[in-house]
């Protein structure tokens, strides 16, 4: 059995791995820290310049031990101690680096298929439908307007899709050495048309149901769709820092989504400016049970007094307020 001590990123990849010898005779040392007389030498301000050691002894048992560090050794689960007895791969805190040791004899994890699909197909159909759709919207925003601007349209679509895909993908050739253009293509695509299908969704409910609220949370639904479609190029892009940059992606939808509502509620008093529907839908899409006109005249009768009434006091306050600059006490 063979013992290897590991230098790990965060994201868990090996940055180096040294072999430890075998005992034979005697137990056998490698020394970690940020002296250069070390083993394996950290760059870390934060670890001691002689920091740890790993001995494995003559009965084959590796142990990570302290040497009076003043930050110590730190496992990812468990008890901070001052000898560790190496059972897993968990990796260790040694300052802010990460350490492993593992044995030869341990199981690997599967090796992953390499995916040979096709993935511009994909990418071009996405788009295709992307097209589709705003060419419809075109139509049905235009049909009484004579001639709709399907060029301008369709051409500002699939330019602005090719350009938010290409950023993804020239970032995916930068950090990782892959840009995978149409595989970001596809995942707007997907973006776009999964936000442009949950919105005509909340817009029908709103129309079917006489129900404002469908209408009132377009913005963070549009918040977050645009966060997931973020969190994927991310993923695909860079893969080995998404876990920690997923929290980033989080945290900013949180905040787009919270800020303008607290705006608009110290500004207004209340979430949003939606009073009314703005569109109607099918009417084989109703659900709520039709109003007689009688009974609609009767809740709603008193709407003009009281927006009278309160002009007037509006405007009672106002004339109250005026200073009058020739007077004289």
């Amino acid at each position: 059995m063979s013992w290897f001590l590991e230098h790990l990123h965060r994201d868990g990849s090996v940055l180096a791995r040294l072999p430890v010898p075998a005992a034979v005779d005697a137990p056998v040392e490698l020394r970690i820290g940020r002296a250069l007389d070390n083993d394996l030498v950290l760059d870390d301000p934060h670890a001691a310049a002689h920091h740890a050691r790993v001995e494995v002894g003559v009965d084959g048992v590796a142990r990570l031990v302290d040497l009076g560090s003043a930050n110590g050794i730190v496992p990812g689960r468990g008890k901070r101690a001052a000898t560790y007895e190496i059972r897993t791969d968990e990796p260790y805190h040694v300052g802010q680096s990460l350490v492993r040791i593992r044995s030869s004899e341990w199981p690997l994890l599967p090796e992953r298929l390499l995916s040979r699909r096709a993935i511009w197909p994909l990418g071009l159909l996405g788009l295709m439908l992307v097209l589709g759709h705003t060419a419809w919207d075109l139509w049905l925003k235009d049909v009484q307007q004579g001639g709709p601007p399907y060029f301008y349209g369709l051409s500002s679509a699939a330019a602005a899709l090719c350009i938010w895909s290409a950023v993804y993908a020239l970032f995916g050739r930068l950090i990782s050495g892959t840009d995978r253009f149409f595989s970001h293509l596809a995942i707007a695509s997907a973006g776009y048309l999964s936000g442009s299908l949950i919105l005509n969704l909340l817009e029908m409910l709103a129309f079917s149901s006489s129900w404002l609220w469908p209408i009132r949370i377009t913005q963070p639904v549009i918040v977050l769709v645009a966060a997931m479609t973020v969190r994927f190029h991310l993923r695909l892009a860079d893969p080995r820092h998404w876990p920690v940059t997923r929290y980033a992606v989080s945290l900013v939808a949180v905040i787009a989504i919270i800020v303008p509502l607290a705006q608009h509620w110290a500004t207004h008093k209340r979430l949003t400016n939606v009073q009314t529907l703005k569109s109607i839908e099918y009417p084989a899409v109703r659900l709520a049970q039709p109003v007689p006109l009688a009974d609609y005249m009767a809740k709603f009768g008193g709407l003009k007094e009281k927006v009278d009434k309160a002009r007037k006091s509006n405007e009672e306050g106002a004339e109250g307020a005026n200073y009058d600059f020739d007077s004289t006490p």
